[in-house]
Parts: structure tokens; C-alpha cells; sequence
């Protein structure tokens, strides 16, 4: 009986083509063709650092899958090139890909949620930061990591490297892919990062255009074109901009990528995509000797509480310069800044929640998320409120202040039914936590049904959107005020 190779799911089986693969040239003519019953993936092959061919595949299912190198060579197609693998159960921490699961949501691929805590950090990667790098990413509350590619790239091992070891601390990659002004050297050297790095489950991909708004769109389109086509397994898909209102309608882009430093924002601009919100550059934390890069720490973590409040997600940022002018932003290393255990502190919080959070617009004067009749999360950033009033639906509730900065959680005394008045510090960087009290211990749902996705549900989600909430829509502090827009580096 012939061996079988065995890989986990959504792990990475990686195949060796021999040398008849090529032809004249240099280039693979065909694809290697995965089966398992009617599902079928094609996979390209690329060229490694010792000149050969290799194709990889991240098995989606479990059970045994067939291949077939799909090539102009004769010896192949006298069935040199066929096997099989058998894809086993994944083991304790791989959630498999992430993926988008609604309007708002992420999830991974076996339905948990995912809440994106994310940081950035372009060249911290490469050979000369990447272990003191990794080090901090190890102890730091982030679950992604923004870095940048460009077409002078060229050793892709320690990259790949990198990519292993992220993906062993639960850490999404999300590759930002320098398209330049859509030259053929771009294109070329982003549809070899897709090809070679595609079957790493913990990638994403976020595009950076140049150039004039005529040709960006062109651009646009043609490089998420090479994604759709070199992509077997739909990463997400983005493209980082400072211009809210761009089109991010494309089928292919999963999310909205942004710069800003206006996270009161961010309601509208989930109104106006109906896809999830990420400012990923918000500001940083640090004494760089520019307007983003040189915020206190407190104003790093209101930024964060303000966009998850308001319906969207946002990334850290840290600029502390070096007396060698390097910076976690662009350079990696170690972390200093005290804006990163709040985070941790507000991450477990989300984790904490329910499923289906919500933007309430109806708490106009403060950013709020919840489930209605369920759970509310408001946040009062640096307003100093001595007391907030609040009428919810029939039921009793428990009533937690949370100061941000010093990272308490205080029950208040009581228990509360519909109407809720509650005493506050008067101090800024407060908020409030709601919770629904049962007779018994209720049993929370943890992960999404991602099989009633396709089939008209959205599951454990319902957006009731009635009058009050459209109305109190119309009346949230929106704008589409181009002057404030903001300009700061990637």
C-alpha cells in the first residue's frame, strides 16, 4: 500500500515538483489540481530560493484528497504526477482562517469570533529586529500585525519564518502589498507573494496604491484581480486608505482599512460601506515629531474604546524614537508604551461579550455597543458625566463602572430594572457595563453558525433597525466633512 501524506486542517501540505515540471523558459505551465469529492482547489506553483518548483495547499476538510499536476509535460500526463493526502483533525489552537461573517463581524473558520486587537509594525520582521520582535509580540495582547512588502524583497525565508511563528501565537499577518503605481514589477512581485504565501492560514492581504486618481481605479481593479485569481482559499481583502469615502464595493474587499485620527467617525463610515470598520492607523503612541505619531497614552487607548464603541475596530500604534531613529511602527523591537496593557485590558472585555454587538446610535451622547435587552458597553471617553440615566427594556441588570486607564472593573450596589440611574466619578476615561441578570445561569452562544451563512440568515445576529434607530442614525454625529480628513503616514 502506497504511503499517505498527512497534514492538518488548515495546515499547509507543500509539494516538490521535479524538474520535468519546468519548460523552456523557466516558467510552470499548468497547475497542481486538489480534489475531495466535488469540491476541487487549483493551486499555482512557484519558484523557491534554489531555482525548483513548489506548490502548497491548505486543506479546508477533513478526510483524504486527491492531486493532480495539471501540466503540458508529457510524463505528467502519464500520471507522474497524481497523489493524495489525507487532511487530519486540527490540532488545539487552529481556528483555521479568518473570515468576515457579517456586516460588522469577524469569525474563525470553525464559527469563533474573532476580534481584531492589532498593531503596526512594517519592517520589524526582517532578519536584524525579527527576535526581539517576535519577543514582544509574545507577551503583547495583540492578535494582528500589519507589515509591509515591496518588490525589493527578495529572500522570502525568514518571512515564511515569521509566518510560522505568528501563527503559533494566534497572530493574524496582514501583508501590506506595495503595489506602486501599478508597473509590471509590482504586479509581477504581488502575484508571487499570493502564490507563495496563500496557504498560511493567518494571512491577510492589504493593498497600497499609488498614483493619480485616473489610474488608481484601474490599479485597483487589476490587482484585485490577481488576488481573485492566485487566491484559492479568499483571504481577507483590503485596501488601506485615508479617504473614507472611498469605494470599497468591490465583491472582493472584505472590510474597510483606514488612517485617521477621528474615531468618532466610525459609525458613519459602517453606515455608509455596510462592511467592517478597521482603523488601523489611528495615531501612535510616542514623541515622534509629527501630529500622529506623538500621542499620550491615554490618548492612544481612547482612540481604541472610541472606534470599538462606535460600531468598528481599531489598531495600536507606537512611535517612541530611538537613538538609532528606529520605532515600533516602522522598525520592530520592543514595546514601551502604556497604552498596551489597557488594550489588553479592553480585549478581554470584547471577549468577554456576547456575540452581535451592535452600535446603539439611540445613547447619542455616548458611544455604545450591546445587544438590546441583553448587554450595553458605553464609553465616555473624555467627557467627566457625574451621573448617566438610561431606560432599558423589561428586565433586571447589573450595573459595572469601568475606569479604562487604571483597568478596574466596580460593581454598583443593586439591581436595576428598567430604569437605570447610576452615580459616576466625574472623571474622563470611564464607562459603563450592562448586564442582563437571569433566574438561572443562561447558556451563552461562543461561536457563529456558519452554516446558515448563503442561505438569507445571519446567525445569532438580528438588526431590528426600526424608526428609533434609523431616526437616531440620521441624528449621530456623521460627517462627510473632507477637511478632516487626515493625510499621516502608513
Amino acid at each position: 500500500m502506497d504511503s499517505i501524506n498527512q497534514v492538518e486542517c488548515w495546515g499547509i501540505f507543500e509539494l516538490a515538483l521535479p524538474p520535468v515540471a519546468s519548460v523552456p523558459g523557466g516558467e510552470f505551465a499548468g497547475k497542481v489540481i486538489f480534489s475531495k469529492g466535488s469540491r476541487v482547489r487549483e493551486v499555482d506553483a512557484f519558484i523557491d530560493n534554489s531555482g525548483g518548483y513548489r506548490a502548497r495547499f491548505m486543506p479546508d476538510e477533513q478526510g483524504e484528497w486527491l492531486y493532480q499536476i495539471n501540466s503540458d509535460s508529457v510524463d505528467y500526463k502519464n500520471g507522474y504526477g497524481s497523489g493524495r493526502l489525507y487532511c487530519t483533525v486540527p490540532i488545539e489552537g487552529n481556528l483555521g482562517p479568518v473570515g468576515v461573517v457579517n456586516d460588522k463581524d469577524f469569525c474563525y473558520a470553525d464559527g469563533t469570533p474573532y476580534y481584531p486587537f492589532g498593531t503596526t509594525c512594517l519592517n520589524g520582521f526582517r532578519r536584524e529586529h525579527m527576535e526581539s520582535t517576535l519577543a514582544s509580540m509574545a507577551t503583547a495582547p495583540f492578535n494582528k500585525v500589519r507589515i509591509s512588502l515591496d518588490s525589493s524583497l527578495d529572500d522570502f525565508t525568514v518571512l515564511e519564518e515569521v509566518l510560522v511563528r505568528l501563527m503559533e501565537l494566534g497572530v493574524q499577518a496582514e501583508l501590506l502589498l506595495d503595489c506602486g503605481s501599478g508597473e509590471a514589477q509590482a504586479a509581477a512581485f504581488v502575484q508571487h507573494v499570493v502564490i507563495r504565501l496563500a496557504a498560511y492560514r493567518n494571512i491577510w492581504w492589504s493593498l497600497h496604491l499609488h498614483g493619480e486618481q485616473a489610474s488608481l481605479e484601474f490599479n485597483k481593479l487589476e490587482f484585485l484581480r490577481i488576488l481573485e485569481e492566485h487566491d484559492p482559499y479568499h483571504h481577507l481583502i483590503t485596501i488601506h486608505s485615508s479617504t473614507p469615502e472611498k469605494d470599497y464595493g468591490h465583491r472582493s474587499l472584505t472590510h474597510v482599512s483606514l488612517q485617521g485620527m477621528d474615531p468618532s467617525q466610525v459609525a458613519y463610515y459602517a453606515r455608509l460601506h455596510r462592511k467592517p470598520i478597521v482603523m488601523e492607523v489611528c495615531g501612535c503612541e510616542g514623541d515622534a515629531p509629527t501630529l500622529w505619531g506623538s500621542l499620550p497614552g491615554q490618548e492612544m487607548v481612547n482612540r481604541v474604546w472610541e472606534s470599538i464603541c462606535r460600531g468598528g475596530y481599531a489598531g495600536h500604534g507606537e512611535m517612541f524614537i530611538q537613538p538609532d531613529g528606529h520605532s515600533w511602527h516602522y522598525d520592530g523591537g520592543s514595546l514601551q508604551g502604556s497604552a498596551v496593557p489597557r488594550i489588553a485590558f479592553l480585549r478581554r472585555i470584547l471577549e468577554e461579550a456576547p456575540l452581535g454587538l451592535r452600535y446603539m446610535p439611540v445613547f447619542y451622547d455616548a458611544a455604545t455597543i450591546g445587544c438590546e435587552g441583553e448587554y450595553y458597553l458605553q464609553y465616555f471617553g473624555i467627557h467627566r458625566f457625574p451621573s448617566r440615566e438610561l431606560h432599558l427594556p423589561e428586565g433586571r441588570y447589573n450595573v459595572e463602572i469601568i475606569d479604562v486607564w487604571n483597568m478596574t472593573v466596580t460593581a454598583v450596589t443593586g439591581i436595576y430594572e428598567q430604569h437605570v440611574t447610576v452615580k459616576l466619578p466625574t472623571l474622563p476615561f470611564h464607562a459603563l457595563r450592562i448586564r442582563r441578570l437571569y433566574p438561572q445561569e443562561a447558556k451563552s452562544i461562543k461561536k457563529y453558525d456558519l452554516s446558515l451563512l448563503g442561505s438569507g440568515s445571519t446567525s445569532f445576529i438580528t438588526d431590528t433597525r426600526n424608526s428609533e434607530i434609523r431616526d437616531a442614525e440620521q441624528n449621530d454625529n456623521y460627517t462627510t466633512d473632507l477637511s478632516k480628513k487626515d493625510h499621516s503616514q502608513r
